[in-house]
């Protein structure tokens, strides 16, 4: 065992500063309806939020604290009190926010973090995300939200057999683990390529682990994977995941490598 766990804590350490945040996150509408995203803006740094792809027309936006953030668009804004249910008049379809120095308004309150809400209200729906303040450099620059009709169904890809050597590390009782990735294309061809996000990387990346016998189901890193997966899920970035997970940042980053490649 003490072999197996060295060998995990060695190979796990190789090549973990390769991987490098994307630029872009997308998100599916339905994912910002059922989950309050936090979008975390950072000094001297700007975040879109890229609403094209789903055809909807910006018609207002809201911020609860405005002392710490200011916006433009791409297009005019319908005037308040507007009868034009469509807006002609601008046709905005992308948002650009950014984090300005405080700003103090009369009877204004701020929170403790200076975190606040935006709210955006489309000719279609109305979106709210959470605005925090940061610093640093942003693990993405582009919040791009596509239409549910664009989600891919998920393919669920099973362990092979495990090898004699893996079957005696692992108890009979134990599940076989599982990987979910996408597929943009309906059917799949020899040699294709799957692209995938950050926790469906990480899921694959946990399964190949386990394969080796290097990370065993129900073992502490691999309860913390699970939990960075989830908190990926909801749309938290690696930072938040790592931090509130509590798993280790260059095992996060190698299972990621491995899921990727």
């Amino acid at each position: 065992m003490k072999k197996n766990l060295a060998l995990a804590a060695t190979l796990l350490l190789i090549n973990s500063h390769q991987v490098l945040a994307g630029s872009v996150r997308t998100v599916y509408s339905q994912d910002v309806d059922s989950n309050f995203l936090e979008l975390k803006i950072c000094q001297g740094y700007g975040l879109t939020i890229n609403l094209m792809s789903t055809g909807e027309v910006i018609k207002q936006v809201w911020i609860g604290d405005p002392s710490r953030f200011a916006f433009t668009s791409n297009g005019n804004l319908c005037p308040k009190g507007g009868n034009e249910p469509d807006c002609a008049v601008g046709k905005a379809t992308v948002l650009f926010l950014r984090q300005i120095n405080p700003i103090k308004f009369p009877a204004l309150t701020s929170s403790k973090d200076g975190s606040t809400q935006i709210t955006v209200l489309t000719n279609q729906k109305q979106y709210q995300f959470k605005l925090t303040p940061a610093t640093g450099e942003p693990s993405y620059t582009s919040l791009v939200i596509k239409p549910d009709s664009d989600k891919p169904e998920p393919l669920l890809v099973a362990n092979p057999p495990a090898n004699p050597k893996t079957r005696q590390q692992k108890q009979p009782s134990e599940p076989q683990p599982l990987a979910v990735v996408y597929n943009n294309n309906s059917k799949l061809t020899p040699g294709m390529i799957l692209q995938r996000n950050d926790a469906n990387a990480l899921a694959y990346g946990l399964t190949i682990a386990n394969r080796q016998g290097l990370v065993l189901v129900g073992s502490t890193t691999w309860n913390k994977a699970q939990d960075a997966i989830k908190l990926l899920r909801q749309g938290k970035s690696r930072e938040e995941a790592i931090s509130r997970s509590g798993v280790d940042t260059k095992v996060f980053y190698q299972l990621i490598e491995w899921g990727n490649n």
